[in-house]
């Protein structure tokens, strides 16, 4: 409760369990009752080792967190040291059972992957769930571990709208063809109705400008040319990670900014010859790219085909 010039009126004071008036000092009631802990701490180290709840439940955990974890000996004689030692040893031993061993490696993988991607908390959760019932499911087929993480990954992202392309997945487990229509069949299997979002070429434009160190500038045009395909319908069956770093090269070209197609396509983990083939494309659709001024409409660079290549041409060349 607050008086009109904002200060309170009515204070808890939590040594005597009383609730105070601060204008009048009348104690309108006593013996309140604590809802806090029954132990006092003094310092950071105190609250942690007087605290006796967990963490939150997680289902990055085969058993969501719901562990026991025998406390710190202490000062404490030789004989409770001994027996502390041993019950510990013990409780590691049975805390995970046989049947979920499989499972413990699975999620341990999953999450070190998640933490090296910088993936967010609520994706990690999401690619766990999946995780704990394709491994949980009977299947004759033998799938590699790896295989199986990364679709894990990849869907989770997807549901979650993350930007992260199947391609630097494999890049980065070192995996086949193969051994990734094989995950992916065994997640269909899974999860038949699991539809995730469709994602945009625009949503992998902030990473592939971060992993270049481009100016927002360029994020701007490379938007425009990229949506503008998008809603023609041009990006359909297409790797819109290509898509995107195509669009880089022609705007950076344009911006004067030396960026050659192998220092993108080795950022991104792709082919040169796939930035290439992309980019000629979008020159073929969209025939030249002018980049004017905004205030006066003057043309200021112009990438169009001359001969054979595709270069860029300031307005007093001919």
């Amino acid at each position: 409760m607050r008086s009109l010039r904002g200060e309170s009126m009515i204070i808890f004071d939590a040594e005597r369990g009383e609730l105070i008036d601060t204008e009048t000092g009348e104690v309108i009631e006593e013996r309140v009752a604590d809802l806090g802990p029954e132990w006092r701490a003094f310092n950071e180290l105190d609250r942690l080792e007087r605290e006796r709840v967990g963490s939150r439940l997680t289902m990055k955990v085969h058993d969501q967190g719901l562990t026991t974890k025998i406390g710190k000996i202490g000062y404490r004689k030789a004989g409770e040291r001994i027996k502390i030692i041993k019950m510990r040893r013990l409780q590691n031993s049975i805390r995970v059972p046989s049947k979920d061993r499989k499972l413990v490696t699975y999620l341990s993988r999953l999450n070190a992957e998640a933490s090296k991607l910088g993936l967010p908390e609520h994706v990690k959760e999401t690619a766990a769930i999946m995780m704990k019932k394709l491994v949980s499911g009977d299947s004759d087929e033998r799938i590699k571990p790896d295989a199986l993480i990364a679709i894990a990954l990849n869907y989770s992202c997807q549901v979650n709208n993350i930007p992260v392309s199947l391609q630097e997945l494999k890049a980065r487990f070192g995996l086949s063809e193969r051994a990734v229509w094989k995950a992916m069949r065994r997640v269909n299997e899974v999860f038949p109705d699991l539809k995730p979002k469709v994602m945009t070429p625009t949503k992998y434009i902030p990473i592939i400008l971060s992993k270049l160190n481009l100016p927002m500038t360029v994020g701007t045009k490379v938007a425009e040319i990229v949506e503008y395909m998008h809603k023609k319908g041009l990006t359909s069956g297409k790797s819109h990670l290509s898509f995107g770093a195509a669009a880089v090269y022609i705007v950076s070209k344009m911006m004067d900014i030396n960026k050659t197609q192998k220092e993108i396509a080795g950022a991104l983990n792709i082919s040169d010859m796939v930035i290439r083939k992309r980019y000629k494309e979008i020159l073929d659709i969209l025939g030249p790219i002018r980049y004017l001024c905004k205030n006066c409409g003057f043309e200021l660079y112009k990438f169009e085909r001359v001969g054979k290549k595709f270069t860029v041409r300031k307005p007093l060349q001919k």
